[in-house]
Protein backbone atom coordinates (compact mmCIF):
# COMPACT_ATOMS: atom_id res chain seq x y z
CA UNK A 1 0.00 0.00 0.00
CA UNK A 2 1.20 3.34 -0.50
CA UNK A 3 1.44 6.26 2.08
CA UNK A 4 1.71 9.88 1.71
CA UNK A 5 3.22 12.14 3.89
CA UNK A 6 3.25 16.22 4.07
CA UNK A 7 6.21 17.65 6.14
CA UNK A 8 5.67 21.01 8.15
CA UNK A 9 7.39 23.00 5.28
CA UNK A 10 4.32 21.21 2.96
CA UNK A 11 6.91 19.01 1.08
CA UNK A 12 5.06 15.62 0.01
CA UNK A 13 6.75 12.25 0.89
CA UNK A 14 5.13 9.10 -0.82
CA UNK A 15 5.97 5.84 0.64
CA UNK A 16 5.44 2.12 -0.72
CA UNK A 17 4.93 0.09 2.58
CA UNK A 18 4.02 -3.22 3.60
CA UNK A 19 0.03 -4.19 4.26
CA UNK A 20 1.19 -5.94 6.86
CA UNK A 21 3.32 -2.89 8.90
CA UNK A 22 3.25 -1.75 11.66
CA UNK A 23 6.15 0.92 12.49
CA UNK A 24 7.87 2.90 10.14
CA UNK A 25 10.83 3.94 10.31
CA UNK A 26 12.08 7.13 7.78
CA UNK A 27 15.14 9.34 7.86
CA UNK A 28 14.74 13.04 6.93
CA UNK A 29 17.93 14.04 5.16
CA UNK A 30 19.43 17.08 7.30
CA UNK A 31 19.94 17.10 10.80
CA UNK A 32 19.37 13.50 11.68
CA UNK A 33 16.15 13.04 13.19
CA UNK A 34 14.07 9.96 12.91
CA UNK A 35 10.09 9.95 12.45
CA UNK A 36 8.43 6.46 13.68
CA UNK A 37 5.01 6.59 11.95
CA UNK A 38 2.04 3.97 13.53
CA UNK A 39 -0.13 2.69 11.68
CA UNK A 40 -3.33 1.89 13.49
CA UNK A 41 -6.93 2.61 14.18
CA UNK A 42 -8.14 6.43 15.53
CA UNK A 43 -9.05 4.60 18.84
CA UNK A 44 -5.18 3.95 18.58
CA UNK A 45 -4.57 7.17 18.07
CA UNK A 46 -6.62 9.02 20.64
CA UNK A 47 -5.66 6.39 23.87
CA UNK A 48 -3.15 8.38 25.94
CA UNK A 49 0.35 6.56 25.35
CA UNK A 50 1.47 8.05 28.91
CA UNK A 51 -2.09 6.31 30.92
CA UNK A 52 -1.10 3.76 33.41
CA UNK A 53 -2.61 -0.08 32.02
CA UNK A 54 -2.77 -3.14 33.92
CA UNK A 55 -1.23 -6.08 31.77
CA UNK A 56 -0.91 -9.62 32.97
CA UNK A 57 2.37 -12.16 33.17
CA UNK A 58 1.49 -16.11 33.19
CA UNK A 59 3.66 -18.64 33.87
CA UNK A 60 3.57 -22.13 33.63
CA UNK A 61 5.00 -22.51 37.20
CA UNK A 62 3.82 -19.62 38.91
CA UNK A 63 0.94 -18.97 37.39
CA UNK A 64 -0.22 -15.23 36.55
CA UNK A 65 0.55 -11.92 37.47
CA UNK A 66 -0.42 -8.34 37.28
CA UNK A 67 1.87 -5.24 36.70
CA UNK A 68 0.71 -1.44 36.01
CA UNK A 69 2.43 -0.53 33.19
CA UNK A 70 2.66 2.48 30.69
CA UNK A 71 2.31 1.47 26.71
CA UNK A 72 5.41 3.58 26.04
CA UNK A 73 7.33 1.71 27.97
CA UNK A 74 10.18 -0.86 26.44
CA UNK A 75 9.81 -5.09 27.03
CA UNK A 76 13.15 -4.56 29.00
CA UNK A 77 11.30 -2.40 31.42
CA UNK A 78 8.75 -4.56 31.68
CA UNK A 79 11.67 -7.42 32.46
CA UNK A 80 13.02 -5.17 34.83
CA UNK A 81 9.61 -5.16 36.74
CA UNK A 82 9.17 -8.50 36.62
CA UNK A 83 12.83 -9.38 38.19
CA UNK A 84 11.59 -7.13 41.12
CA UNK A 85 8.51 -8.64 41.48
CA UNK A 86 7.70 -10.74 44.55
CA UNK A 87 7.57 -14.08 43.10
CA UNK A 88 10.86 -13.70 41.35
CA UNK A 89 13.16 -15.02 43.31
CA UNK A 90 12.18 -17.98 43.03
CA UNK A 91 13.20 -17.86 39.34
CA UNK A 92 16.68 -19.43 39.21
CA UNK A 93 17.81 -16.79 36.30
CA UNK A 94 14.68 -14.23 35.42
CA UNK A 95 17.42 -12.86 32.77
CA UNK A 96 17.29 -16.04 30.86
CA UNK A 97 13.42 -15.78 30.61
CA UNK A 98 11.95 -14.11 27.70
CA UNK A 99 8.19 -12.69 27.15
CA UNK A 100 5.92 -13.70 24.49
CA UNK A 101 2.55 -12.16 23.17
CA UNK A 102 0.30 -13.25 20.51
CA UNK A 103 2.92 -16.01 19.57
CA UNK A 104 5.84 -13.87 19.03
CA UNK A 105 9.06 -13.58 21.32
CA UNK A 106 9.25 -9.66 22.42
CA UNK A 107 12.22 -7.72 21.07
CA UNK A 108 13.99 -5.80 24.49
CA UNK A 109 14.29 -2.57 22.84
CA UNK A 110 10.22 -2.19 21.33
CA UNK A 111 7.72 -0.98 23.45
CA UNK A 112 4.15 -2.53 24.64
CA UNK A 113 2.92 0.20 22.05
CA UNK A 114 4.70 -1.41 19.19
CA UNK A 115 3.26 -5.01 19.78
CA UNK A 116 -0.80 -3.34 20.21
CA UNK A 117 -0.63 -4.10 24.00
CA UNK A 118 -3.97 -2.83 25.14
CA UNK A 119 -4.73 -3.37 29.26
CA UNK A 120 -5.84 -6.45 30.75
CA UNK A 121 -3.15 -8.54 27.60
CA UNK A 122 -1.37 -11.55 29.01
CA UNK A 123 2.13 -11.78 27.97
CA UNK A 124 3.52 -15.22 28.44
CA UNK A 125 6.96 -15.83 30.18
CA UNK A 126 9.07 -19.11 28.75
CA UNK A 127 12.48 -20.04 30.10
Amino acid sequence: MEISITTVNGKNINLEVDDSSNTIDLKIHGPTRQLVLRLGTEQDLDSDPKASMQIYVSTFELGTFNFMVERTETIEDVMAKIRHGEWAPILVDPKAFMLIFQGKELENRRTLADYRIKKDSTLVLLP
